[in-house]
């Protein structure tokens, strides 16, 4: 199994950040960067994968994308619904959207 060069400076620059959260505000701070890292560039950069873009651009649209949508979302749910269930349902709902798009997307 070879490993692109973008993956591994990717895999690299998460563990860069993650350790860096927890040297500078401990166990708190890497949960945060965890949940950020999956919450706002993983959902996003998985939508992405769909479309012909390169790794950095996927990295980098799925944070300012992530940042803007996710949070609003949330927001909205939990007017409605407690907002831990509503980040939960905004979570799957996201996953979801992307396994619909790869597939519509495979279809044509």
């Amino acid at each position: 199994m070879n490993i692109s060069n973008d993956i591994k400076f990717s895999i690299f620059l998460g563990i860069i950040i993650a350790l860096a959260f927890f040297f500078i505000l401990g166990i708190t701070g890497l949960m945060v960067a965890l949940g950020f890292m999956i919450g706002y560039i993983f959902v996003f950069y998985l939508l992405l994968n769909n479309f012909e873009l390169d790794m950095s651009e996927k990295i980098v649209f799925s944070l300012f994308i992530g940042i803007g949508i996710f949070p609003s979302m949330v927001y909205l749910l939990g007017l409605v619904i407690s907002f831990r269930i509503a980040i939960a349902v905004t979570f799957v709902l996201l996953i979801f959207i992307g396994y619909l798009m790869k597939k519509q997307l495979k279809k044509k």
